[in-house]
């Protein structure tokens, strides 16, 4: 295949990529090649602009390999992977699949860090706390954050186009580094909230002779919170289960804590 003239693709064909990739980036997932089916997909009306049929079920074959990162972030290696392509050379491809194969990591851990551990649990936090006194306020802050990261990712994915690799290569260490303290920050508030947030105590205790004892003071001397956290690592548990539903486990919790609440065992 002989080298072909670069070609820029136009905003209006970058936005149908986008779309095409916002709405279907988490079907089609498969334990053999992951996402790399709805970018397939996605790529599709970009590559018509830059190759013939033949080629582009040659390329697509490329892309069908392994792919999984998260998926805030996988569209910007995809605009990053356009922007390759668009160079029209012989080993663009090639090029593309390495970047790919090398940010998908990195930008995972940095979107399970944001936008999977960190603004969920500040914000669920702050939702729950307004909830408990009776107020919606938490709720739609919890909303607008959500719409407003939409909103910067895809406005961030064009300028990535635009500007080639370079926009997210040149701030890999500071990456790596904004990971870590991340993680870090969203597994102290994790930890607050659960602490404070749920609820756990044990009502049952005993009594040998002049002494009662109260199960959850002792409990609680041993792991402080320590209904808290038992619940809160058994549902965890339970959710990384194949057959288990957050929605199944909702109900779940509100019959045992029922039944256990009537027979005296929770207080």
């Amino acid at each position: 295949m002989a080298n072909k003239e670069p070609k820029v693709l136009d905003n209006k064909v970058l936005r149908k990529v986008l779309l095409r990739y916002v709405m279907s980036r988490q079907t089609c997932f498969n334990y053999e090649t992951m996402q790399s089916g709805p970018w397939v997909w996605s790529m599709l009306p970009a590559m018509q602009e830059l190759y013939s049929d033949d080629e582009i079920a040659e390329k697509n074959k490329d892309y069908f390999k392994f792919f999984n990162c998260h998926p805030w972030f996988g569209q910007l290696i995809l605009m990053a992977t356009l922007a390759i392509e668009s160079t029209r050379e012989d080993g663009a491809t090639l090029t593309a699949l390495d970047v790919r194969t090398s940010l998908m990591g990195p930008l995972a851990g940095l979107g399970d860090a944001i936008v999977w551990v960190l603004l969920p649990t500040v914000l669920g936090a702050i939702a729950g706390y307004q909830a408990q006194q009776g107020s919606l306020v938490g709720m739609f802050i919890a909303m607008a954050a959500n719409i407003a990261l939409w909103l910067v990712f895809w406005k961030l994915a064009i300028p990535v186009y635009k500007t080639g690799v370079s926009f997210i290569t040149a701030k890999a260490d500071s990456l790596r580094n904004l990971t870590e303290v991340c993680s870090i920050l969203g597994i102290i508030v994790l930890g607050a909230m659960v602490a404070t947030t749920v609820n756990v105590k044990f009502a049952f205790s005993w009594q040998v002779g002049d002494l009662k004892q109260n199960l959850n003071d002792l409990l609680n001397t041993i792991i402080p919170c320590f209904g808290n956290v038992v619940t809160v690592a058994i549902l965890y548990w339970a959710l990384g289960l194949k057959k288990v539903k957050s929605s199944s486990l909702i109900w779940i919790v509100i019959i045992v804590a029922i039944v256990l609440g009537a027979i005296g065992f929770l207080g």
